[in-house]
């Protein structure tokens, strides 16, 4: 599929290392959804995605049409729907993250994380269920990093952590908040803001990635609430 994208002159990032695989959108995948597939035959499960004819799914809960672009990280793989809206799937979970409103402020997503995980040596990220990315950026002063965001997605960042409003791509009308920091009381300020207004709200912790298992506990100590 990499090679019709370039055929096509489609948007292409070759990965320069097997942990960060090649990526193609753009004019083909287009194409493909205006072929709009049909299901090989119906899914007798709950998943939340259904998968079509190659290289077509969709989406269970809002009917969206999707085509698979590759491989986006090992846990997962890389959707575009038919208004070039990035989605994660990730098998495992069983879970469909929505990454970004246009092809354009994906890239620029892909940019950043990288810049963070360069940046910040424990970059495990904690998520609320809780539309608070905005109070944060507030309280904090963070400036709203326009390149990488868009009109569903969006990001602010200081020095020391990164803020973002996720939609739920599985819960429409609703936005998950997620904050990746250089140390753990700079999570910590964050947290307290999203505690705050919502004493209820749970904390989910990357424990796997680094970073991860220090900010559980601080959290914990803390008195957050935490999945996990």
């Amino acid at each position: 599929m990499f090679e019709l994208e370039e055929d096509f002159g489609g948007l292409v990032r070759r990965g320069a290392h097997p942990k960060t695989p090649s990526l193609a959108l753009g004019l083909y995948q287009l194409i493909c959804l205006d072929l709009d597939s049909p299901a090989e035959e119906e899914p007798t499960d709950d998943s939340a995605l259904i998968s079509l004819k190659w290289p077509m799914a969709r989406l269970t809960l809002t009917d969206n049409l999707l085509v698979h672009v590759g491989l986006y990280t090992m846990e997962g793989d890389l959707y575009m729907s038919e208004a070039g809206r990035m989605f994660w799937y990730i098998p495992a979970l069983d879970r469909v993250d929505l990454l970004s409103a246009s092809v354009s402020t994906f890239l620029e997503r892909i940019a950043l994380e990288d810049d963070v995980r360069r940046e910040m040596r424990e970059y495990a990220a904690t998520f609320f269920v809780a539309d608070e990315g905005p109070a944060i950026a507030q309280a904090l002063d963070l400036p709203i990093l326009e390149e990488a965001s868009d009109a569903l997605v969006r990001h602010w960042m200081g020095p020391n952590i990164l803020i973002s409003r996720l939609p739920q791509a599985c819960a429409p009308g609703t936005c998950r908040t997620r904050i990746v920091s250089r140390t753990v009381e700079d999570l910590l300020s964050a947290a307290r803001v999203v505690a705050k207004k919502h004493p209820e709200a749970r904390a989910t912790v990357e424990t796997h990635l680094p970073g991860g298992r220090e900010r559980h506990d601080a959290l914990r100590r803390e008195g957050v609430a935490i999945n996990g």
